[in-house]
């Protein structure tokens, strides 16, 4: 994303929508092109799902809401919401290297 911030893009909102959908950007871009009626090319889906909140390339998402809503069944004012919380979804654990001594001590393989 090019704007570090601790709020969610429209972009990132795109981007969550596709990978719940499991559709690669290049199935988006002709989805949308269809649904659209306009030239969606996979460089530019990128350049949406990596824009921040105020980013040019965001503007096109504004423009694009209402095939983009219908095309991921996707309510309009959510996606265009600029005060929701980025969340982290993931766990981050540290991980311990194992020492030497340690390694020495596993049972050999046969």
């Amino acid at each position: 994303m090019t704007a570090k911030s601790n709020i969610q893009s429209p972009g990132q909102k795109l981007h969550l929508l596709r990978l719940n959908v499991g559709w690669s950007e290049q199935e988006c871009a002709y989805r949308l092109t269809l649904e659209a009626n306009e030239l969606i090319t996979t460089a530019l889906w990128i350049s949406w799902e990596r824009s921040g909140v105020n980013d040019t390339q965001a503007q096109h998402i504004y423009r694009l809401v209402e095939p983009i809503c219908k095309l991921f069944s996707a309510d309009k004012n959510w996606l265009l919401d600029v005060d929701t919380p980025a969340t982290q979804s993931a766990k981050i654990l540290t991980l311990q290297k194992n020492k030497k001594s340690e390694r020495k001590n596993l049972p050999k393989r046969r």
